[in-house]
């Protein structure tokens, strides 16, 4: 009785070592994948933003047939162009299509244009949309296309939808909606904002 115990307790603190080895291990390979996005979009966002004065400084125009700005390209991916989030100190690049593979290096856009309402989706990695749910009404946020015209934002409203909310998420008549997985994947935090008066366009 006392040796079937004895074996019981060392499955069971064997069972919990295992446990923790792998709730560590999961948060060494979050952490490094949350720096390695996090890198990836410092470069990104530097080539872009060299690529938008050169365009800027030369007088050519970038526009896309879709309204937004197109001709942005890094590692043979095409960018819509920067956005920046003052309050959680990011500048982020967007890529002009999503997929599972291209989320794992920036944010990308899931649905829409910057004329008639974009929706961005980004992995909730710390350094892309991690802190969005951090954000508070009225808190500007901007993007800037390939032709250095920039539009400004306002948080309006932030949202939790389940993840099957598709129609919700694309379709809710703002300017601009951010999204992310909460962290247990089972819904969406969803940032909404208003547009704001666009600035000039660069001469």
């Amino acid at each position: 009785m006392g040796r079937g115990r004895a074996r019981l307790g060392a499955a069971l603190m064997l069972l919990g070592g295992l446990l923790v080895l792998s709730a560590v291990s999961l948060f060494a390979y979050n952490s490094m994948e949350d720096r390695r996005a996090a890198d990836a979009s410092g470069r990104i966002a530097g080539a872009l933003a060299a690529q938008i004065a050169a365009r800027t400084e030369g007088g050519t125009d970038g526009a896309g047939a879709d309204g937004t700005d197109a001709g942005l390209s890094v590692d043979g991916e095409a960018y819509m162009g920067i956005l920046d989030i003052p309050a959680l100190g990011l500048s982020l690049p967007v890529m002009n299509d999503w997929s599972y593979a291209r989320l794992r290096i920036s944010p990308c856009r899931y649905s829409g244009s910057l004329e008639d309402g974009i929706v961005i989706a980004a992995h909730n990695y710390r350094r892309h949309f991690g802190r969005i749910h951090l954000l508070s009404y009225g808190d500007a946020l901007s993007f800037t296309g390939a032709r250095g015209n920039t539009v400004g934002y306002a948080v309006a409203d932030i949202e939790t939808l389940e993840a099957t909310a598709v129609e919700d998420m694309s379709e809710s008549g703002y300017a601009l909606t951010l999204f992310t997985c909460t962290y247990g994947g089972s819904a969406r935090v969803a940032v909404r904002c208003d547009r704001l008066s666009p600035a000039p366009a660069a001469p």
